[in-house]
């Protein structure tokens, strides 16, 4: 077991500092700074959905965010919805997704 301190980012930190450069790693996340991390140390890292973040989507999906949250910011009311109740479906993609990224890891 490992103790990780409490602040903000400690355990995205923490995660991050244990993958090995080029070593196949895999990051499952929905946070796009630490799919950012996860694949500046030669990760893979893929969201909960299926989706693969990849060096040619995450500077586009940095950016969203940014907008996002600048929008959100802008607004007197922030009230947002939270994610849809997930599938089926939802996890029958997460698993495919994440066995062809497996394959393409181990191919690495």
């Amino acid at each position: 077991m490992k103790v990780i301190g409490a602040g903000a980012d400690a355990v995205d930190f923490a995660l991050i500092s244990l993958l090995k450069k080029d070593a196949g790693d895999i990051v499952v996340t929905q946070d796009y700074g630490v799919a950012a991390m996860a694949l500046g140390k030669g990760a893979f890292a893929i969201h909960q959905s299926g989706k693969w973040y990849t060096n040619e989507n995450i500077d586009q999906m940095l950016m969203e965010r940014h907008l996002a949250k600048k929008a959100r910011r802008s607004k007197s009311k922030n009230h947002l919805k939270g994610p849809r109740k997930r599938t089926e479906e939802d996890d029958r993609r997460f698993a495919e997704s994440f066995e062809n990224l497996i394959r393409k890891a181990l191919g690495k």
